[in-house]
């Protein structure tokens, strides 16, 4: 979401500018929809780069009626030596409906780059627009706001940032224990390879509790929750 990605095999066939991705199906788990969405509120990460804190991420969720909605703020803002080397500031809101993907509106300014995405699911089909370029995506397909449990069992993430599809490989490291709300808890950590290069980790209730990325100039920034 927030430093490059490497580029997708072409056979995966990014939906941008009206191509249309078969997405990946997750057997039973619509089923679960009720059980995997977090309860109603906020959560808070702050991310730090070299020991300093460089901005922050924060994550809503509220049930109404027969949605369950997600709202995802980011801002980074990384300098060096008084000088800024980057920013990054992305908005973006989730519409789930019966355990789908229904929704998605976003805006995000990746250093100077503007990116508008527009989507919702119509007969079945998850069909939008990303700064008027439009795409599809067929098929049960999870967001790349990473908080979603079934995150890691997925091949595929919907970039909400670009409104493209990723291919990713999930590879589970271990349990470690990390620190989240001013305690250590144990976590299960997982490395995402591919189209979304993160480190995730989620506690023993499935929730996110930190995330790593590799900038540009190869240092990590971490978001831990709060």
């Amino acid at each position: 979401m927030i430093y490059d990605d490497p580029p997708v095999p072409r056979r995966a066939a990014l939906g941008l500018a009206g191509g249309v991705l078969a997405a990946l199906l997750l057997p039973g788990r619509r089923a679960m929809a009720k059980r995997v969405f977090p309860a109603d509120g906020a959560v808070d990460f702050v991310a730090r780069r070299q020991g300093s804190v460089v901005g922050g991420h924060r994550l809503e969720f509220a049930h109404a009626d027969d949605t369950f909605s997600v709202r995802t703020d980011i801002v980074l803002d990384v300098r060096t030596g008084g000088a800024a080397l980057r920013r990054f500031v992305h908005h973006a809101e989730e519409i789930w409906r019966d355990g789908w993907l229904d929704a998605v509106v976003s805006d995000t300014d990746d250093d100077g780059r503007r990116y508008q995405v527009r989507a919702e699911r119509e007969a079945g089909i998850f069909t939008g627009t990303v700064n008027g370029a439009a795409f599809t995506v067929s098929g049960y397909i999870i967001p790349s706001s990473l908080w979603h449990r079934d995150t890691p069992e997925s091949q595929i993430l919907f970039d909400t940032v670009d409104g493209r599809v990723k291919v990713i490989r999930s590879e589970l490291i271990g349990s470690e224990d990390v620190p989240a709300g001013g305690a250590t808890i144990p976590a299960r950590h997982f490395v995402l390879h591919g189209g979304i290069p993160r480190d995730v980790w989620y506690d023993t209730d499935c929730r996110l509790v930190r995330i790593a990325m590799i900038g540009r100039d190869g240092v990590p920034v971490v978001f831990e929750r709060q």
